[in-house]
Protein backbone atom coordinates (compact mmCIF):
# COMPACT_ATOMS: atom_id res chain seq x y z
CA UNK A 1 0.00 0.00 0.00
CA UNK A 2 1.20 2.98 -1.01
CA UNK A 3 2.49 5.82 1.72
CA UNK A 4 0.14 8.66 1.95
CA UNK A 5 1.39 12.09 1.11
CA UNK A 6 1.37 14.34 3.75
CA UNK A 7 -0.45 17.40 3.11
CA UNK A 8 0.67 20.57 4.18
CA UNK A 9 -1.03 23.90 4.76
CA UNK A 10 -0.22 27.21 2.99
CA UNK A 11 1.10 29.29 5.16
CA UNK A 12 -0.41 33.12 4.07
CA UNK A 13 2.06 35.75 5.12
CA UNK A 14 0.40 38.23 7.74
CA UNK A 15 -0.23 42.03 5.79
CA UNK A 16 1.70 44.54 7.80
CA UNK A 17 -0.57 47.74 8.50
CA UNK A 18 0.34 50.93 9.37
CA UNK A 19 -1.45 53.90 10.27
CA UNK A 20 0.24 57.68 10.72
CA UNK A 21 -1.90 59.91 13.01
CA UNK A 22 -1.18 63.91 13.18
CA UNK A 23 -2.28 65.82 16.48
CA UNK A 24 -1.15 69.17 16.04
CA UNK A 25 -1.81 71.73 19.13
CA UNK A 26 -2.39 75.32 18.32
CA UNK A 27 0.10 77.78 20.24
CA UNK A 28 -3.53 79.97 20.50
CA UNK A 29 -6.78 79.78 19.18
CA UNK A 30 -7.26 82.21 16.66
CA UNK A 31 -8.39 79.33 14.25
CA UNK A 32 -11.38 79.51 11.72
CA UNK A 33 -12.73 76.26 13.71
CA UNK A 34 -12.71 78.09 17.20
CA UNK A 35 -14.07 81.45 16.22
CA UNK A 36 -17.51 82.77 16.38
CA UNK A 37 -20.55 82.12 18.89
CA UNK A 38 -22.60 80.94 16.61
CA UNK A 39 -20.37 78.19 15.80
CA UNK A 40 -19.74 77.07 19.01
CA UNK A 41 -23.33 77.00 19.03
CA UNK A 42 -23.98 74.91 16.04
CA UNK A 43 -21.30 72.22 17.81
CA UNK A 44 -22.74 72.04 21.43
CA UNK A 45 -26.04 70.94 19.12
CA UNK A 46 -24.37 68.09 17.17
CA UNK A 47 -22.24 67.37 20.32
CA UNK A 48 -23.32 67.11 24.16
CA UNK A 49 -19.20 66.77 25.24
CA UNK A 50 -18.89 69.94 23.53
CA UNK A 51 -19.95 72.18 26.19
CA UNK A 52 -19.79 76.14 26.31
CA UNK A 53 -17.13 75.83 28.20
CA UNK A 54 -15.26 73.47 25.89
CA UNK A 55 -12.03 75.30 23.55
CA UNK A 56 -10.56 73.66 20.89
CA UNK A 57 -6.75 73.68 20.90
CA UNK A 58 -5.26 71.07 18.34
CA UNK A 59 -6.19 69.35 15.37
CA UNK A 60 -6.03 65.80 14.75
CA UNK A 61 -5.62 64.27 10.53
CA UNK A 62 -4.21 61.28 9.08
CA UNK A 63 -1.41 60.81 6.28
CA UNK A 64 -2.65 58.46 3.10
CA UNK A 65 -0.60 58.39 0.58
CA UNK A 66 1.07 61.27 1.10
CA UNK A 67 -1.65 63.03 1.94
CA UNK A 68 -3.39 64.92 5.18
CA UNK A 69 -6.61 63.74 5.85
CA UNK A 70 -8.82 65.57 8.52
CA UNK A 71 -10.25 63.37 11.28
CA UNK A 72 -10.94 65.79 14.31
CA UNK A 73 -10.38 67.90 16.94
CA UNK A 74 -9.50 68.29 20.41
CA UNK A 75 -10.89 70.41 22.83
CA UNK A 76 -10.34 71.33 26.40
CA UNK A 77 -12.29 72.35 29.58
CA UNK A 78 -11.86 75.94 30.37
CA UNK A 79 -13.65 75.81 33.97
CA UNK A 80 -11.68 72.73 35.56
CA UNK A 81 -8.21 74.39 34.18
CA UNK A 82 -8.04 78.16 32.89
CA UNK A 83 -11.09 79.34 34.97
CA UNK A 84 -9.68 78.30 38.65
CA UNK A 85 -8.25 80.79 40.50
CA UNK A 86 -5.85 78.29 42.54
CA UNK A 87 -3.43 75.86 40.67
CA UNK A 88 -3.64 73.00 42.48
CA UNK A 89 -7.57 73.01 42.05
CA UNK A 90 -6.76 72.44 38.48
CA UNK A 91 -8.08 69.33 36.73
CA UNK A 92 -7.32 68.60 33.07
CA UNK A 93 -10.38 66.86 30.65
CA UNK A 94 -9.86 66.75 27.03
CA UNK A 95 -11.95 65.72 24.61
CA UNK A 96 -11.40 64.16 21.23
CA UNK A 97 -14.26 64.71 18.52
CA UNK A 98 -14.58 64.13 15.02
CA UNK A 99 -14.27 66.86 12.05
CA UNK A 100 -18.23 66.91 11.85
CA UNK A 101 -17.97 67.59 15.70
CA UNK A 102 -18.89 64.13 17.25
CA UNK A 103 -17.94 63.42 20.37
CA UNK A 104 -15.49 60.56 20.29
CA UNK A 105 -13.62 60.34 23.45
CA UNK A 106 -12.95 61.56 26.65
CA UNK A 107 -9.72 61.79 28.80
CA UNK A 108 -9.82 62.97 32.55
CA UNK A 109 -7.69 63.64 35.28
CA UNK A 110 -7.68 61.89 38.51
CA UNK A 111 -6.40 63.80 41.22
CA UNK A 112 -7.61 62.02 43.59
CA UNK A 113 -5.80 58.41 42.62
CA UNK A 114 -2.41 60.77 41.56
CA UNK A 115 -1.90 62.43 44.89
CA UNK A 116 -2.10 58.92 46.44
CA UNK A 117 -0.45 56.98 44.13
CA UNK A 118 2.31 60.04 44.24
CA UNK A 119 2.42 60.23 48.34
CA UNK A 120 3.79 56.85 48.58
CA UNK A 121 6.16 56.38 45.33
CA UNK A 122 7.68 59.71 46.29
CA UNK A 123 7.56 60.78 42.71
CA UNK A 124 4.53 62.81 40.93
CA UNK A 125 2.40 60.56 38.93
CA UNK A 126 -0.59 61.67 36.69
CA UNK A 127 -3.28 59.55 36.62
CA UNK A 128 -6.11 59.62 34.11
CA UNK A 129 -9.38 57.99 32.92
CA UNK A 130 -10.79 57.74 29.06
CA UNK A 131 -13.54 57.19 27.94
CA UNK A 132 -13.96 56.10 24.30
CA UNK A 133 -17.09 55.92 22.27
CA UNK A 134 -18.32 52.37 21.39
CA UNK A 135 -15.70 51.30 23.92
CA UNK A 136 -17.44 48.94 27.03
CA UNK A 137 -15.17 49.59 29.27
CA UNK A 138 -12.84 52.54 31.17
CA UNK A 139 -9.38 52.73 29.83
CA UNK A 140 -7.04 53.47 33.22
CA UNK A 141 -3.89 55.34 31.97
CA UNK A 142 -1.32 56.32 34.36
CA UNK A 143 2.46 56.95 34.99
CA UNK A 144 4.00 54.44 36.78
CA UNK A 145 7.71 55.05 36.60
CA UNK A 146 10.25 57.79 36.52
CA UNK A 147 12.04 60.02 38.32
CA UNK A 148 16.09 61.32 38.24
CA UNK A 149 17.18 59.98 35.53
CA UNK A 150 14.93 57.25 34.99
CA UNK A 151 13.19 57.36 31.55
CA UNK A 152 9.45 57.96 32.46
CA UNK A 153 6.64 55.06 31.76
CA UNK A 154 2.97 54.81 31.53
CA UNK A 155 0.82 52.27 30.97
CA UNK A 156 -3.17 51.17 30.05
CA UNK A 157 -5.13 48.34 29.18
CA UNK A 158 -7.75 47.39 26.70
CA UNK A 159 -9.97 44.24 28.11
CA UNK A 160 -11.30 41.66 25.95
CA UNK A 161 -13.53 38.87 26.57
CA UNK A 162 -10.79 36.48 26.95
CA UNK A 163 -7.99 38.67 28.33
CA UNK A 164 -6.64 41.84 28.00
CA UNK A 165 -3.92 44.03 25.79
CA UNK A 166 -1.48 45.66 28.02
CA UNK A 167 0.23 48.62 26.15
CA UNK A 168 3.43 50.71 27.52
CA UNK A 169 4.11 53.68 26.71
CA UNK A 170 8.00 54.20 27.21
CA UNK A 171 9.34 57.64 27.30
CA UNK A 172 12.36 57.74 24.98
CA UNK A 173 15.39 59.40 26.60
CA UNK A 174 16.37 62.87 24.71
CA UNK A 175 15.63 66.40 23.51
CA UNK A 176 11.91 65.76 22.61
CA UNK A 177 9.08 64.34 24.61
CA UNK A 178 9.27 61.23 22.58
CA UNK A 179 7.16 57.41 23.30
CA UNK A 180 7.57 54.12 22.22
CA UNK A 181 4.43 52.48 21.93
CA UNK A 182 4.93 48.86 23.46
CA UNK A 183 2.63 45.78 23.42
CA UNK A 184 3.38 44.44 27.11
CA UNK A 185 2.87 40.75 25.76
CA UNK A 186 6.55 39.69 23.92
CA UNK A 187 7.78 42.82 25.01
CA UNK A 188 6.94 44.49 21.32
CA UNK A 189 7.65 48.12 20.15
CA UNK A 190 4.65 48.47 17.77
CA UNK A 191 4.77 52.43 17.35
CA UNK A 192 6.14 55.67 18.29
CA UNK A 193 5.17 58.76 19.45
CA UNK A 194 7.46 61.78 18.18
CA UNK A 195 7.54 65.26 19.42
CA UNK A 196 8.51 67.89 17.32
CA UNK A 197 10.98 69.89 19.83
CA UNK A 198 10.49 73.04 17.67
CA UNK A 199 6.82 73.64 16.91
CA UNK A 200 5.49 76.28 18.80
CA UNK A 201 2.12 74.52 19.99
CA UNK A 202 3.04 71.05 20.35
CA UNK A 203 2.97 68.20 17.46
CA UNK A 204 3.15 65.02 17.75
CA UNK A 205 2.95 62.08 14.91
CA UNK A 206 1.70 58.94 16.43
CA UNK A 207 3.40 55.98 13.60
CA UNK A 208 1.73 52.31 14.03
CA UNK A 209 2.79 49.41 12.08
CA UNK A 210 1.79 45.91 13.10
CA UNK A 211 0.44 42.78 11.44
CA UNK A 212 -2.33 42.67 14.82
CA UNK A 213 -5.49 44.19 13.94
CA UNK A 214 -6.60 44.54 17.67
CA UNK A 215 -3.66 47.13 17.91
CA UNK A 216 -5.15 49.64 15.50
CA UNK A 217 -8.69 49.11 16.61
CA UNK A 218 -10.46 52.45 17.90
CA UNK A 219 -9.88 51.88 21.87
CA UNK A 220 -6.31 52.31 21.48
CA UNK A 221 -6.10 54.49 18.92
CA UNK A 222 -8.31 57.11 20.16
CA UNK A 223 -6.08 56.60 23.64
CA UNK A 224 -3.09 57.58 22.47
CA UNK A 225 -4.29 60.56 20.59
CA UNK A 226 -5.89 61.33 23.78
CA UNK A 227 -2.30 60.70 25.69
CA UNK A 228 -0.55 62.97 23.10
CA UNK A 229 -3.29 66.06 23.66
CA UNK A 230 -2.38 65.64 27.28
CA UNK A 231 1.21 65.96 27.03
CA UNK A 232 0.90 69.81 26.43
CA UNK A 233 -0.52 69.88 29.99
CA UNK A 234 2.03 67.46 31.47
CA UNK A 235 4.43 70.16 33.02
CA UNK A 236 1.88 72.19 34.87
CA UNK A 237 0.33 68.44 35.87
CA UNK A 238 3.93 67.49 37.44
CA UNK A 239 4.37 70.94 39.20
CA UNK A 240 0.99 70.79 40.96
CA UNK A 241 1.19 67.16 42.48
CA UNK A 242 4.70 68.06 43.75
CA UNK A 243 3.72 71.38 45.26
CA UNK A 244 0.46 69.80 46.49
CA UNK A 245 1.85 66.75 47.92
CA UNK A 246 4.14 68.61 49.88
CA UNK A 247 1.28 70.32 51.60
CA UNK A 248 -0.59 67.74 52.25
CA UNK A 249 2.86 66.00 54.29
CA UNK A 250 2.50 68.87 56.25
CA UNK A 251 -1.08 67.99 57.15
CA UNK A 252 -2.34 71.99 55.62
CA UNK A 253 -4.33 70.56 52.78
CA UNK A 254 -6.68 67.85 51.09
CA UNK A 255 -7.32 67.55 47.20
CA UNK A 256 -10.92 68.75 46.69
CA UNK A 257 -12.53 65.85 44.45
CA UNK A 258 -15.28 66.77 42.08
CA UNK A 259 -18.73 65.15 41.58
CA UNK A 260 -17.16 63.74 37.86
CA UNK A 261 -14.45 62.44 39.36
CA UNK A 262 -16.18 60.92 42.13
CA UNK A 263 -18.78 59.66 39.81
CA UNK A 264 -15.64 57.43 37.71
CA UNK A 265 -14.41 56.22 41.01
CA UNK A 266 -17.77 54.68 42.26
CA UNK A 267 -18.56 51.06 43.17
CA UNK A 268 -21.38 50.04 40.56
CA UNK A 269 -22.50 47.15 42.76
CA UNK A 270 -23.35 49.54 45.68
CA UNK A 271 -25.61 51.79 42.88
CA UNK A 272 -27.40 49.01 42.28
CA UNK A 273 -27.70 47.68 45.50
CA UNK A 274 -29.41 50.99 46.60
Amino acid sequence: MAEEEEIQEEVVPLTEQKREIIVDLWRTNLHGEELGIKQNEQYRAKSRGFTKHTELFGKVSEKKKGKEEDLGYLGYQKDEWDEKKEKLERRLVIKLFSKSMYHQGTLEEMVGREFSNSLSAKHDYPSFNLMVDDYEYLIKLSKNRGGWFVSECFNFRIDKEKGFIPIILKHKMGLGIDFRVINGFGNKQFGFINGHKFDVGGRYDIKLKTTDEQLLDNAIVRALILFAGSLKFHKEIHEKIRKGSKKIKKGEWVPPLSNKELDLERNPRSILHR
